[in-house]
């Protein structure tokens, strides 16, 4: 196996901000630090924590898959490593003058990994398909009145409202184009296209293997850049330490999963890696469940938010990686940034005063109730938990935390609604509108359940 340059994906860690929600601050980011020449060929081998879903892109959100869904398949446009709209599938787009027409010119020399040609059908299938089947990103395309394919390489989204996100989230997540001669009449949660997935992008689909890896191999026939590698390892290492293990001894050329805090010196120090850090507008955040539990009553959101230590968060759980923030938006959006109205600094007496005012008195143990904190075992989600669970003890809340693999934590939490308080964390979209997805009463990442 022609090994390459070996790449730490370093977590520039985001901020936790109490209340519902955590600042300002970064996800994982590679770059090359030295130059050279492109070779062909060669094997990559790239870390993953855990198993896809599944291979359908569109339906349910999934981390995982994000990243090997965006070498198998292709978007209308897509986000640079700068947060620019490039095209993808759609060459050139252009507005209407009143705002509520966007046309998008697709590439005329696109085929699907089966040699079927890509159109403009797919593209209306696949967002027709999240809209009537409660896709991923479905509120994202509210405003979305019809969309129309007039020839095989024309596509026109027809809104009801002038739609500032919209450009932004079709270059995001879960819309990435699916074929239609697969899918259509189908269960697309249930098609065998979900095990083996047919796409339009630089990579192909090759094998996959349960709990052991993910196999992709070029296409040759890719419209744009042909790849120079032959293969993408995705190796499932769910453990972090046994993940950083595996890069020390080459068996993993980007480590791919966070890896622990404090090895951060250690991998920088190494002069056989290159390691990059860039700020990121993501976060971290305490997500209360607002409909059922404890948590329904204003008065103890606002307790908890007095009660978690951020600073204490970013140094013990971030090893001093990211900052804390305390607005709402993420500081990186400056233009659209609220200073006015914090969320509030560490405040133990308050804390104990707003839970006694709604009604509850502290036992013996000076605790007065209990819930659960969920948390994904992703480094560093499970230290954001132990921080929390510490400062929640000191203002009387006795927490338990229960920590799962990513799945489990999406079915309890984000599909079921199940939990007390979460540890929620990813990033916050493109554009500052992204807020809306989290915080509106029809967003996508309400999990909070706000009407």
């Amino acid at each position: 196996m022609k090994k390459v340059k070996r790449i730490a994906a370093a977590l520039m860690a985001a901020l936790l901000t109490a209340g519902c929600l955590a600042g300002c601050g970064g996800s994982q980011e590679s770059e090359s630090s030295k130059g050279g020449e492109s070779k062909q060929g060669g094997t990559l081998v790239v870390g993953i924590p855990q198993d896809p879903q599944s291979f359908n892109p569109d339906a349910k959100s999934d981390d995982v898959l994000f990243d090997i869904g965006q070498n198998i398949f292709s978007r209308l446009i897509k986000l640079n490593n700068k947060q620019e709209l490039v095209p993808d599938l759609a060459e050139e787009w252009e507005i209407s003058e009143d705002g509520k027409e966007i046309t998008f010119h697709l590439r005329k020399d696109v085929k699907w990994h089966d040699g079927e040609p890509c159109t403009s059908k797919d593209v209306k299938w696949t967002f027709d398909q999240i809209i009537n089947e409660n896709g991923q990103i479905k509120s994202n395309l509210s405003s979305v009145e019809s969309i129309e394919a007039p020839d095989d390489h024309t596509v026109v989204f027809k809104l009801s409202v002038n739609d500032a996100n919209l450009l932004s989230y079709l270059g995001w997540n879960g819309c990435m184009i699916m074929p239609a001669h697969l899918y259509e009449g189908t269960d697309w949660l249930d098609n065998p296209a979900n095990k083996k997935p047919v796409g339009t992008g630089p990579f192909k689909f090759s094998e996959y293997e349960s709990g052991v890896s993910v196999t992709l191999k070029r296409n040759d026939e890719y419209f744009g850049q042909v790849p120079y590698l032959d293969k993408i390892v995705y190796s499932i290492i769910p453990d972090e330490n046994t993940a950083l293990q595996a890069f020390y001894n080459e068996e993993l050329d980007i480590l791919g999963v966070n890896p622990p805090l404090s090895e951060l010196k250690t991998l920088e120090g190494n002069p056989n890696l290159v390691v990059g850090m860039q700020q990121w507008p993501a976060r971290y955040q305490v997500a209360f469940n607002v409909k059922d539990g404890v948590f329904a009553d204003p008065k103890l959101r606002e307790a908890v938010a007095c009660g978690v230590d951020k600073d204490a968060v970013v140094e013990k759980a971030l090893k001093g990686v990211g900052k804390r923030c305390d607005e709402a938006m993420v500081s990186l959006y400056k233009w659209a940034l609220n200073t006015q109205d914090k969320y509030p600094d560490r405040d133990v007496d308050k804390a104990r005063k707003l839970i006694e005012e709604a009604g509850y008195k502290a036992d013996k143990n000076g605790m007065y109730f209990s819930v659960e904190l969920d948390a994904w075992n992703e480094i560093p989600y499970s230290d954001i938990g132990t921080v929390v669970k510490d400062n929640l003890k000191e203002i009387g809340i006795d927490v338990k935390l229960n920590i799962t693999e990513m799945a489990a934590w999406n079915e309890k939490v984000w599909i079921n609604h199940d939990y007390d308080i979460a540890i929620l964390g990813g990033f916050q979209g493109p554009d500052a509108g992204g807020l809306s997805l989290r915080f509106a009463s029809d967003g996508s990442m309400n999990i909070y359940e706000y009407l």
